[in-house]
């Protein structure tokens, strides 16, 4: 499912096709706009014309008068894309006569507006509109929250109109859900600094989305990981699992977990910029994962792991427990030998390549919506390498050797003294629900929480564990 374009409404729904000015006027509203230099990265840049620009419309009456207040007016437009989806940035900027009275009535035209009917390409949706405080930009400003959902998948999208230095303005920040304020001010501050031209226009900073977070290499005494690091407060290491890699990450997810820590994700050996190791074990990665923490100086870590990364996440927490503060097993398996094996067609099914099938096993067939919201979720990451065949390979030996409890870590696994949440999907039919409890056995004081809607990558689907999550990590 893809959200190109989504809210090139700044430009369609506003925006009049006037031609007044001139050259000048034109090049100086382009030179004026941003570019993808000055955002994030993995940002690029979206048509605005021509035959493969973003096809959208919208209609209300609260807007029928804006293209008679700006007619006369010169316009510029760029649009952007993180990924190869959503978030969305667009910026119009217009200059014209009586700037600072028409675009006061063009403020009051948008801030009236209660609902909006867009259509994109043929679907319509009906928008929710509502005005909302914001912080000045520019000279004068005014911003309104629309939401509506596509696909069973929820949007928002904040429209912030300025005025500034004889050139009215607004920008358009898209995301899942609403868009958060910080990010959206940055992208605005952005553009009114460009505009004022006030010394050189400062980047939006990469910290505004894991998503946009550069990767970064430590060199470990295991040779070189990559690993992206967001957030401030207790760091909080992510360890993925089978076949994945930091893009397959919900970032809205990661996002979330770095309000209050410094969360690090990284990629598991033979990955991406990660060093591979000769003959692949759960310890293997998990003495790999100890020396990255080691090489960031991080000393005491909470751990989360999701699937293999969970049987990493328990491997750590036996061979190196000085480095692990609280853990955090996400549909993962006992490494005793009484691991309840899932069943071919679901291995199958991971294995096939096909999108769907492997979404079928994350999410129950009833949460659509759930699965949509993830895939655009992730189509915000840059595109990854894909994870080597061998690397595959080994990934599924070390897993068997756990599974059959004959990995050392494994198998004392009961000797784990770190705090410990064990939470999953009830309808996970890569992890059955007994193997949780029989974690919950094995490790003294810990605590499960299974959710009873959800499969294998709950913990992207389910709010509620996300705040249990936060309580757990306190």
């Amino acid at each position: 499912m893809r959200f190109v374009g989504m809210v090139a409404l700044a430009a369609a729904a506003l925006a009049a096709s006037g031609c007044g000015g001139g050259p000048s006027t034109a090049a100086r509203l382009h030179d004026d706009l941003l570019t993808v230099s000055d955002l994030p990265a993995g940002w690029s840049a979206v048509p605005t014309t021509g035959p493969t620009a973003p096809k959208l419309t919208t209609s209300a009456p609260c807007l029928s008068g804006a293209s008679a207040i700006t007619k006369s007016w010169k316009h510029e437009v760029a649009s952007f894309v993180q990924g190869s989806s959503i978030p969305t940035f667009v910026e119009v900027l217009a200059a014209g006569p009586n700037a600072d009275r028409a675009w006061q009535r063009l403020a009051v035209a948008v801030a009236s507006c209660r609902s909006a009917t867009l259509d994109f390409a043929g679907t319509k949706v009906r928008s929710s509109v509502r005005p909302i405080s914001f912080p000045k930009v520019g000279g004068s400003s005014s911003a309104t929250a629309w939401s509506f959902t596509l696909g069973g998948v929820r949007i928002g999208f904040d429209l912030v109109l300025f005025h500034t230095g004889g050139i009215g303005g607004y920008v358009a920040y898209s995301d899942l859900g609403s868009p958060g304020k910080a990010t959206v001010k940055a992208f605005a501050q952005a553009a009114v600094t460009k505009v004022e031209k006030k010394g050189s226009t400062p980047p939006v900073p990469d910290t505004v989305s894991v998503a946009s977070t550069p990767v970064q290499t430590a060199n470990t005494t295991l040779g070189p990981v990559g690993y992206r690091s967001i957030g401030s407060g207790p760091p909080l290491v992510l360890v993925g699992g089978y076949g994945v890699t930091m893009e397959d990450w919900d970032r809205r997810f990661v996002d979330a977990l770095a309000a209050h820590h410094r969360v690090v994700l990284l990629d598991n050996a033979g990955i991406g910029a990660t060093a591979p190791l000769p003959g692949l074990t759960v310890d293997a990665m998990a003495n790999q994962t100890s020396a990255l923490i080691d090489a960031l100086g991080l000393k005491r870590v909470d751990v989360l792991g999701w699937s293999m990364g969970g049987m990493i996440a328990q491997a750590l927490a036996v061979l190196h427990p000085a480095q692990v503060s609280r853990l955090v097993l996400c549909a993962s398996f006992p490494g005793d030998g009484r691991t309840v094996r899932p069943a071919r067609s679901a291995i199958d099914a991971l294995e096939s390549g096909s999108q769907a099938k492997v979404m079928s096993e994350l999410f129950p067939a009833d949460q659509r919506s759930a699965q949509n919201t993830y895939l655009a979720a992730v189509s915000s990451w840059p595109r990854a390498a894909a994870v080597p065949a061998g690397v595959l390979a080994a990934q599924r030996r070390a897993v068997d050797l756990w599974w059959a409890g004959t990995d050392p870590a494994g198998a004392r696994t009961a000797g784990i003294s770190a705090p410990t949440l064990v939470a999953d999907g009830s309808r996970d039919p890569l992890d059955p629900a007994v193997n949780s409890r029989t974690l919950v056995r094995l490790i003294r004081g810990a605590q499960l929480a299974l959710y009873p809607d959800a499969a294998h990558a709950f913990l992207f689907q389910e709010p509620a564990f996300l705040a249990r999550l936060e309580s757990f990590l306190g």
